[in-house]
């Protein structure tokens, strides 16, 4: 019963981050990808802080005693990784790629899971999740690489399409550590007995998110460049920036957190991988992309290795009981 609280929440979490792409790939063309993400954050920990508060106000307070420094820790690290910079290299290449084909790039993720799972979690990777991995791997390239689907991809003056391809890569592999660090959040308060409110533990990691990145814009002089694209809002940029914050780091950060604290970070990181699933519905549906049959291929391949890794060591078992 448990896993399957826990995939329904993953679930949920695809389709909020999968809702927020579009929105987020408009802003990141009005306002530039650093602005854009200094302002969600930002207003992220707003809107965390009022929700934790009205949640569980004394469970808050408590949050910032002694007992929950591993959690800070953990967390903080988990903000650092997987938002302030995975979010920075994922939005320039949303920016470059849209939304549909970059978000293809985010299958990558769950490697980094896994890889990073198995040091900090103890989550062995099998013989049949590596092969998942390899799956995967090659239905991105197939999808992402293709010279059929590059010349679809107009030139936005964002950056050149290897650019967007590599931060992408970089972007997935951040999101996907960031996400093992934050389960070692939870579990680390667990040994101590303690539990943390998956909202709260969301409240962690984006402030302590939004403060890094705050310190090294300071640091590096360049607050004014920050601002100055959000008080121009050009072609109404905020409101795309607002609407992508409600569904990606407000409610779908706050839903992945749900499902990190139920279920393995792998096989968390491995059902948000099916983004791009959703990601091809909306876009053919509002958008009218038109699908190549090599695109869909690749799709599918790569989903193959995503349930390959969903179903790892049940396959492992049948091939090697």
């Amino acid at each position: 019963m448990t896993n399957s609280i826990g995939i329904l929440f993953a679930l949920l979490t695809t389709l909020s981050w999968s809702i927020g792409i579009f929105p987020f790939t408009e802003a990141a063309r009005r306002l530039g990808s650093n602005a854009l993400n200094h302002f969600r954050l930002m207003l992220a920990t707003v809107f965390l802080t009022i929700t934790s508060l009205i949640i569980d106000a004394t469970g808050f307070y408590q949050l910032f005693t002694g007992d929950y420094f591993n959690a800070w820790v953990w967390l903080g690290l988990s903000g650092i990784v997987g938002l302030t910079i995975g979010d920075y290299f994922a939005f320039t290449m949303y920016a470059i790629l849209g939304a549909r084909i970059g978000s293809v790039l985010t299958t990558l993720a769950p490697a980094a899971a896994l890889l990073l799972g198995s040091v900090l979690l103890d989550e062995h990777i099998s013989f049949i999740g590596i092969l998942g991995i390899v799956i995967t791997i090659l239905g991105v390239i197939n999808i992402s690489l293709g010279r059929s689907e590059r010349l679809m991809i107009p030139d936005r003056g964002h950056g050149n399409i290897s650019k967007g391809i590599v931060f992408g890569i970089l972007g997935a592999l951040c999101q996907g550590a960031g996400l093992v660090m934050a389960r070692k959040g939870f579990l680390s308060e667990e040994q101590l007995h303690l539990s943390i409110h998956p909202v709260h533990a969301t409240f962690i990691r984006m402030s302590i998110g939004t403060a890094s990145m705050f310190i090294l814009t300071f640091s590096a002089g360049r607050f004014l460049y920050v601002i100055k694209p959000l008080k121009a809002n050009h072609d109404h940029g905020i409101r795309y920036a607002v609407l992508g914050t409600l569904f990606g780091p407000f409610i779908g950060v706050c839903l992945s957190l749900y499902t990190v604290k139920i279920i393995d970070a792998s096989v968390a990181q491995t059902i948000f991988s099916l983004v791009p699933v959703f990601a091809l519905i909306f876009s053919s549906i509002f958008s009218g992309d038109k699908i190549s049959m090599k695109s869909f291929i690749g799709m599918v391949v790569a989903i193959s290795g995503v349930l390959i890794l969903i179903w790892r060591n049940e396959i492992q078992h049948y091939i090697f009981p």
